[in-house]
This record gives C-alpha cells, sequence and structure tokens, in this order.
C-alpha cells in the first residue's frame, strides 16, 4: 500500500514552513487528494492543536482540444469504441503534487489511498450539444468508466464510449445523480450538485460519497473500435477536517462525539446555518483549476440550517468532515454526548485540496 501523508504537529497556525512530499513513480490515471497549505487551519482565542499533512495533490497539466465550444461536430465523427485513460508520460515531470484517493486508510500518522478495481467515474463528453444527446439515433454522451485494478494507480476503461478524436471529457467523482447533472447547448456548459449533507464522520463514507473531484480528459487517437485518451487534470474541489475536541475546562480530555454541529458563527446574515450543497461549472476548454464549487448559503428563514455530522451512536473521539473551501471563516462547533452539549468556535481559512486535523476547545453548556 503506498503511503501518501505524512503528519508533523505545530501548536498554532502559525506560518511555519511545511515540506510538500511528493509521491514518485509512474501512473496511468490519477485521482486527486488533499494537501494542506500554510494558510489553513482553524485559530481561537486559545491555543488549537493542529496536524498538518502535507499530502500530493494530482495536477496533470491540461491538454487543449481545437474544437470550437459553441459550434457541435459533424455526427459522422462519433463511433461507439472502447476508451482507456491514461496519464500523459510526457507530462510526469510538470507533476509537482499527486495523489490518488478512492478508498482511504488511516495507518498511524500516514494516510494510505487506493483504488478499487471496478470504481466508476462518471464521464460526459463536453464536445457535442444536449440536443445532440437527445437526438432519435440515443447517442449516449454519458456513463461510467472504471478502474481496471486495484492499486494506488489504475487505468480507466469503458465500453461503447461515443468519442471521437480531440474530443474532451469531463471525468467526475464520486459520480453525480443524473438529475443533479445538467447541460446546455448555447454556449455548450454544464452544472451538476454535490452535497455534503449525511455525513457520519467516518473516513470510509467520505471516501465513497465526499470525496468530489473533477478532471479533463482529451481524446488523443481512435480507431474504428478503439479510442485513448490523456488524463489532462484532476483536482479536489472541498476541504477534509478530522476533528476532535478537548473539554475547555478538562484539558486534555477528549469528548465523545454523539452529534456534531457546524454553522457560521459570530453574527451575520448566516449565522446558524451551513450550506448542505454546492453547484460545479464546467465547460468545454474550461481549464480544470478554473473549475470551482459554489456553496449555496441560506439564511435561517430560507430553509438554512447548520451542518450535523452523526456518528449513529458509535461515539467516537475523532471525525471527519468534508468542508465546502472558505476564506477567514467564523465557525460555531456543538458536540453532543451522554454528559451534554459543548459549544465552541474557531476561525480558518480553507483551501479546496487541503486535509486539515484540528483539536478544538469547548465549553459545557
Amino acid at each position: 500500500m503506498k503511503k501518501i501523508y505524512t503528519q508533523p504537529r505545530i501548536e498554532t497556525v502559525a506560518s511555519t514552513p511545511h515540506q510538500m512530499l511528493c509521491a514518485s513513480g509512474g501512473i496511468q490515471a490519477q485521482i486527486s487528494g488533499y494537501s494542506t497549505k500554510t494558510s489553513g487551519g482553524f485559530s481561537q482565542s486559545v491555543p488549537v492543536i493542529i496536524g498538518v499533512i502535507c499530502s500530493s495533490l494530482l495536477m496533470l497539466g491540461t491538454a487543449c482540444s481545437t474544437n470550437n465550444p459553441d459550434q457541435p461536430k459533424q455526427q459522422a465523427e462519433l463511433k461507439p469504441r472502447t476508451l482507456v485513460v491514461t496519464e500523459v508520460e510526457s507530462q510526469k515531470s510538470k507533476v509537482e503534487r499527486r495523489l490518488p484517493q478512492a478508498t482511504i486508510t488511516e495507518n498511524g500518522n500516514v494516510l494510505d489511498a487506493l483504488w478499487n478495481e471496478g470504481d466508476a467515474v462518471f464521464y460526459r463528453n463536453l464536445s457535442y450539444s444536449y440536443d445532440y444527446y437527445d437526438d432519435d439515433e440515443g447517442k449516449p454522451l454519458s456513463g461510467t468508466l472504471n478502474a481496471d485494478k486495484d492499486g494506488s494507480v489504475a487505468s480507466f476503461s469503458g465500453e461503447r464510449v461515443w468519442c471521437a478524436e480531440d474530443d474532451q471529457l469531463a471525468l467526475i467523482y464520486p459520480a453525480p445523480d443524473p438529475a443533479d447533472f445538467t447541460f446546455h447547448d448555447n454556449p455548450l456548459t454544464a452544472e451538476y450538485i454535490i452535497s455534503v449533507a449525511g455525513q457520519d464522520g467516518t473516513l470510509a463514507t467520505l471516501a465513497k460519497d465526499f470525496h468530489h473531484i473533477y478532471g479533463i480528459a482529451s481524446v488523443v487517437s481512435v480507431t474504428e473500435t478503439t479510442a485513448n485518451a490523456e488524463l489532462a487534470q484532476m483536482k479536489s474541489l472541498l476541504t477534509v477536517c478530522k476533528f476532535s475536541f478537548e473539554d475547555k475546562d478538562h484539558p486534555g480530555t477528549l469528548l465523545p462525539i454523539g452529534t456534531l454541529t457546524i454553522s457560521a458563527g459570530g453574527e451575520g446574515l448566516y449565522t446558524g446555518t451551513y450550506p448542505q450543497q454546492g453547484t460545479v461549472s464546467i465547460a468545454q476548454n474550461v481549464p480544470t483549476w478554473n473549475v470551482s464549487v459554489e456553496p449555496e448559503w441560506k439564511t435561517t428563514g430560507n430553509g438554512g440550517k447548520p451542518l450535523t455530522i452523526d456518528s449513529k451512536g458509535v461515539n467516537p473521539t475523532e471525525v471527519y468532515v468534508a468542508f465546502f473551501p472558505a476564506a477567514g471563516v467564523t465557525y460555531t462547533f456543538t458536540v453532543t454526548n451522554s454528559d451534554g452539549t459543548y459549544t465552541g468556535e474557531a476561525t480558518a481559512t480553507l483551501n479546496e485540496g487541503e486535509f486539515v486535523p484540528a483539536t478544538i476547545k469547548l465549553t459545557k453548556n
């Protein structure tokens, strides 16, 4: 199993430089994970213990298509082909940070990441209009590609993928609900919804349902029956935090977490609420690094509510939570267990692709 994260410890959100650990070795297709930047982390008026994990984030360059995004291709170019997505060999020297991540496990101060054979990545061909998708011949322009093997690296392939040379395919993991994916014809754009609601605080659930990533693969060659695509880039859209909570009146005592609620703190329009979902807007020829998620904040009077992490009776002393990236937001944390309710606040700037462990001090109500 390939070791991905290491975990030095620091006492506060200081600007101490952290060494970035780069994964080595070749890959065929990779998925992005979380790395901590010095600007991220939670701060309180009392010291907060934060462990910063320096990890690798997949950055595979961008392969550009010469297609006009506003002009659908002629239908004669499309054929159902067996598609294989691979990393661009010539771009390996440009990879500064990389991390495969679908199944995630923790091993001491290291996180190991693995693909499982058959893991599904959703694709949508961005080179054709919505009207063509709905034509009488029924050529589907979206579907799934699957990891070919277990391991920290994998290639992805799919049968009867309708594509042509120079096509651009959006790759999305985990696959969005079809009802949450909308495609527009003029210009060729799309958006899909990702949710952070329903988390249980476990790493396994986070890896399967809340590790949202996006990338673009470009079809570089085709035959009558096959196609090869280069994976241009994938990125993590969210921030992941590993929380534990101390009783402020009993330093060093970690609180069992029955439920955890997280909301915007302080005094403001969204105080007491947290976005349950966000929208990702994508389009052909839009570089992956320009794609991000826009959280949908709602006021309490408009259906807004806190983000709730329910441990379902497990009561662990630490939980993993997927966050929307945000700058300088004050959060209110409330832990409820059999001993009562504990509350506290912390302020953080959370950048996409970061993984931040934090211990936060709470006061019993």
